[in-house]
């Protein structure tokens, strides 16, 4: 293919999806679908294992807003430092379905489980038949999907919607399928809804668009559609503009360091598997990838450069971002899982039986055949177990800021919670709103004993801090290293409270494990 014809347009060529072929590759019903449904079966119970993994500390941040009423939900995200698509999914499913974590991890799995769907389709339309189904066999071996469909967060939304919006561009602005071009817009929107690293994807998918003016004749076509599909995604995002903006000026707690190139790279690895299923997947695919740049106009390699710029700018986008806002975490690079997808199928598809040795590899070492305890993530809900007999009605909670909305989720109704910038007046919220300097202004002695003050004598108070020894806290991010050592400040002054007495140790669920926390009473002694 000469550079002027392009990778193709709609009158050249259709898209190939399952279902809605050309006649080269038609979608097989008895012996894709029930492929398809075997495979979604197995996922099912495999990834499914790990639902009733109690929740942490993210998690209990989710439900906790999504609690809340619909009309509650703008400013309780106002204090928060996320969008608000997922909350608003997980308010409708938690209305139906209930709280507990087999439940709100349903909706995870769920959203997980239709990716490998997706990237069939996705490889299928694009591609062939045979990349399709590279495509989804990646997704279903993928780790990180198997951990995140377990998860009351986002982030397997975020890979399934990576996937479509991947896709899609690809459709409306590499082959020019010009009728991709309002999916493309809707789904990246409902993207930048999810999670802010869907603003990357868009950076990177704008970055796409210029690969695409090199490649194109159409070039003023490919500016206008460009202009049209980010236009109107610019439109849709408007009204959660302001508050994104007071997010960003109040809320951006930094909880973690300054991201490193080798973080990223580890990063990276760890997205499809670990370092030995990197190798498996670049020795499988990485020569088959050469001879599919051969020559490098062609449709194939139009279609894989642009998705490796889109990775590229998306992950540089969010490398740049994070080294100044430090917020960087391997759960949020499912934005890049579907150009990764796509490259990584394209190789296999065309590798012949290396690919399936290549799978086979990949399965064994990274796949999820391991059985998740379900304290693995927290020990929260031990912890509540073990204090709930003894807390009544009006009883004091001291814990962190994010740890708050964990334990109240796990504790009884009725209980007053506290940290050190004061008392709770949403326990089921964590409000991050200029957190920093709340704690930095915050003492545990103004705090706490005005609320001692007004507990009877009798009542209970339980205080949770992180197990940590505080000489080892001088690496940490301000907030994180505030957060606990504040909350170690106030533990210490209950313990030794002359009015308070300790009358139950909480211990971690396993064996000789260490106290979580404390159950103290209140005596009525006198202090002097």
């Amino acid at each position: 293919m000469r550079p002027e014809e392009g990778p193709g347009s709609d009158d050249q060529r259709r898209a190939v999806p399952p279902g809605a072929e050309d006649g080269r590759q038609p979608w097989r019903w008895r012996e894709d679908g029930a492929s398809l449904a075997g495979l979604l079966v197995v996922l099912t119970l495999l990834w499914g294992r790990a639902r009733d993994t109690w929740y942490w500390i993210d998690e209990a941040l989710s439900l906790g807003i999504s609690s809340h009423p619909l009309t509650a939900m703008p400013e309780l995200l106002a204090q928060d430092t996320s969008p608000p698509l997922y909350h608003v999914l997980l308010r409708g499913w938690i209305l139906a379905f209930g709280t507990s974590e087999a439940s709100t991890h349903t909706l995870s799995l769920l959203f997980a489980l239709a990716v490998v769907p997706a990237a069939l389709w996705a490889g299928w339309s694009l591609f062939d038949r045979r990349t399709g189904w590279m495509c989804a066999l990646l997704a279903a071996v993928n780790p990180f999907l198997a951990t995140y469909a377990n998860e009351t967060r986002m982030y397997s939304l975020v890979a399934l919607l990576s996937v479509l919006v991947t896709a899609t561009f690809l459709h409306a602005f590499v082959l020019r399928h010009r009728r991709f071009l309002p999916a493309f817009a809707v789904l990246l929107t409902l993207a930048v809804y999810t999670h802010y690293w869907g603003l990357l994807l868009a950076l990177g998918a704008g970055a796409g668009v210029l690969v695409c003016l090199a490649l194109r004749p159409d070039r003023r076509q490919v500016l206008v559609d460009a202009a049209l599909a980010f236009g109107a995604v610019g439109l849709l995002f408007a009204p959660w503009v302001p508050t994104l903006l007071f997010q960003r000026a109040h809320s951006a707690i930094g909880w973690a360091l300054p991201p490193s190139v080798q973080l990223v790279r580890d990063d990276l690895v760890g997205l499809i598997g670990g370092p030995f299923a990197a190798v498996a997947l670049a020795l499988g695919a990485g020569t088959a990838l050469v001879a599919v740049l051969r020559p490098p106009w062609s449709r194939p390699a139009s279609l894989v450069a642009v998705a490796v710029v889109i990775a590229a700018v998306t992950l540089g986008a969010g490398f740049a971002t994070s080294r100044s806002s430090s917020q960087w975490h391997l759960r949020y690079l499912g934005v890049v899982l579907a150009p990764t997808l796509v490259v990584l199928g394209v190789g296999l598809a065309r590798a012949g039986h290396v690919a399936v040795a290549t799978l086979g590899v990949v399965a064994l070492l990274s796949g999820p055949i391991n059985v998740v305890r379900p304290d693995v993530k927290s020990d929260a809900k031990a912890l509540a177990e073990q204090a709930t007999p003894m807390l009544d009605g009006g009883d004091l909670v001291f814990a962190p800021i994010g740890a708050v909305p964990l334990l109240a989720h796990y504790l009884p109704a009725g209980l007053r919670y506290a940290t050190t910038t004061g008392p709770v007046a949403d326990p089921l919220a964590a409000d991050w709103r200029d957190a920093v300097e709340r704690l930095r202004a915050s003492q545990p002695a103004s705090t706490l004993e005005p609320m001692l003050d007004q507990l009877a004598a009798g009542a209970h108070v339980m205080v949770s801090c992180p197990l940590v020894d505080e000489s080892s806290l001088g690496g940490l991010p301000e907030y994180i290293r505030l957060e606990i050592t504040r909350c170690l400040e106030g533990q210490r002054l209950l313990l030794e409270h002359p009015q308070l007495e300790v009358v139950e140790l909480l211990e971690h669920p396993v064996d000789a494990g260490p106290v979580g926390a404390h159950v103290l009473r209140k005596t009525g002694a006198t202090t002097g």
